[in-house]
């Protein structure tokens, strides 16, 4: 009796060993976090404009804080600093195995005075602050694959809703980008619908020469828009004239990627 209990708590001790064996995970080698670094410097001839440049490779996400009002999700972008001063730049960016941040400071020695004509009048009406809002007309609203095209869809006049065109957009020379939406605004992103949307202080930059065909631009902080909210935030001023705004740019997506295809947006001066 005594040997069968022997080779019975033998036996159990020989699985309870083999049970126990630790199992090797073979698991997923991750990269390193990026280190966040990036380089800066003055554009050619003009010390106002600062190019940056990201220094991590193979990441997905990047975020730019440009201490003057300014953010980009861009690898390299060229911003224009109008005040001079020091500004800490910040810089994020993610890839698979986490984040890296890092800060430096820009310091720009000289202000542009600003002089209102041309395009920059044209805007904003100088001191008589001018308001644009949808036009009535078909084609308010158009989209199509490409730059420019309109294949997609063109709104019919009176073709919007009364959410829309009760929106209103202003520029002042200083840099501000007024949206007035009446506290509410149609997103794209929940069926159309109009929802409560917050505006805080925005401002703009006014881009000579940079558009699609060399038209100048207007650019808005990241994720923020001019006419519909999958839109932006950089636009292609078309046409403009003391009445009459086109402006046209990219889809984006809900988490402000660019996404396929292009709006073009026609306002006109209340």
């Amino acid at each position: 009796m005594k040997t069968s209990n022997i080779f019975f708590i033998g036996i159990v001790i020989i699985l309870g060993s083999a049970s126990c064996d630790p199992q090797v995970d073979k698991g997923i080698d991750l990269p390193a976090p990026p280190s966040g670094s990036f380089t800066w410097s003055y554009l050619p001839g003009d010390e106002n404009r600062v190019v940056f440049t990201s220094n991590a490779d193979e990441s997905f996400l990047h975020f730019w804080d440009f201490d003057n009002g300014l953010t980009s999700n861009k690898v390299a972008d060229t911003i224009f600093f109008q005040q001079a001063g020091l500004y800490e730049v910040s810089y994020s960016v993610f890839n698979a195995g986490g984040m890296g941040t890092s800060t430096q400071t820009v310091e720009i020695e000289n202000t542009i005075d600003i002089v209102c004509e041309g395009t920059l009048e044209l805007l904003t009406g100088c001191d008589q602050q001018k308001t644009w809002v949808f036009s009535q007309v078909a084609g308010a609203i158009s989209v199509g694959p490409d730059p420019y095209s309109t294949e997609w869809y063109t709104s019919p006049a009176s073709g919007l809703v009364d959410e829309q065109y009760d929106d209103s957009y202003q520029f002042t020379v200083n840099g501000d980008y007024i949206y007035d939406n009446q506290l509410s605004t149609i997103s794209p992103f929940e069926g159309y619908i109009s929802i409560a949307l917050d505006i805080p202080e925005l401002n703009y930059t006014l881009s000579p020469g940079t558009g699609t065909s060399g038209e100048d631009q207007i650019i808005l902080p990241s994720c923020w828009f001019m006419g519909t909210w999958d839109s932006g935030p950089v636009y292609d001023i078309v046409e403009l004239t003391e009445t009459t705004l086109v402006i046209h740019g990219r889809i984006r997506n809900g988490d402000c990627s660019p996404g396929g295809g292009y709006f073009t947006f026609y306002f006109v001066a209340q």
